[in-house]
């Protein structure tokens, strides 16, 4: 008989770094960057959200990151992207998310210049 070695009580792995292979930048904000990844396990590409720890000294901007995570661990909507996990190395706080290759909205905008009526009604449902 074949005993097999992982057992119900056992915690997978803690998820590092080391997981994901980063490429280019996809976008930054004031408080982090978001990175293009291969998560290198399944082959997904994902978006890879880091937010630096020396900005987020007090509470409120704490708060605010705690905030985010649970809205999106709890949400599921085609409209919002998906929060696959977070984790954590000693400089920055990491949320691996739903790739949205398309861009954000404000970008896609920008390079119209204007949207015609029946577009942007579409876009803002």
């Amino acid at each position: 008989m074949i005993k097999v070695s992982f057992l119900r009580d056992e915690m997978p792995p803690p998820t590092d770094l080391s997981f994901y292979k980063i490429g280019r930048l996809l976008g930054k904000g004031a408080f982090g960057k978001v990175n293009l990844a291969l998560q290198k396990l399944s082959r997904r590409l994902v978006a890879i959200k880091s937010i630096n720890k020396k900005f987020l000294k007090d509470e409120h901007s704490l708060r605010k990151i705690e905030n985010e995570i649970s809205l999106l661990r709890v949400m599921r909507h085609k409209s919002v992207v998906k929060l696959y996990e977070t984790f954590e190395t000693e400089k920055h706080y990491l949320f691996v998310m739903e790739l949205c290759a398309g861009g954000d909205l404000l970008s896609y905008v920008r390079k119209r210049r204007k949207l015609n009526e029946v577009l942007a009604k579409y876009l803002f449902k």
